[in-house]
């Protein structure tokens, strides 16, 4: 009788290790960071290259004044405040080069404030 109970308490145990590994298996890897810098007026980088149906943080601040990255055809306007940093998930469904500005007016340059997405397959 102990040895059915044994043998049980084994199966359940290596079903039960077998479900998380697999469960583990099958999450999401963790989305790519890209950090992105704004300033008087100008992104740093100056354009990026990212992946249709791929998830990334983009891990945005400013290093002077409030700012945000804007790119209407990705759906994303995220504020950029001086020294701190801002974490936006960004999922493209669409391939193309696409142009990001800043929405926030920040001084003369504004209009000239831009930066390159390039989405690919």
């Amino acid at each position: 009788m102990k040895s059915r109970k044994w043998s049980a308490a084994c199966g359940l145990a290596v079903i039960f290790l077998f479900a998380n590994t697999t469960s583990s298996r099958a999450q999401d890897p963790e989305p790519k960071v890209i950090e992105i810098h704004a300033k008087k007026f100008a992104y740093e980088p100056a354009e990026i290259t990212l992946h249709k149906g791929e998830t990334y943080k983009l891990h945005l601040t400013s290093d002077d004044s409030p700012h945000s990255l804007r790119i209407n055809a990705l759906n994303l306007n995220a504020k950029m405040k001086a020294g701190e940093f801002n974490d936006v998930l960004l999922t493209p469904d669409q391939v193309g080069d696409f142009k990001a500005d800043c929405g926030v007016y920040c001084g003369a340059g504004h209009k000239t404030m831009s930066m390159t997405v390039h989405v690919i397959q």
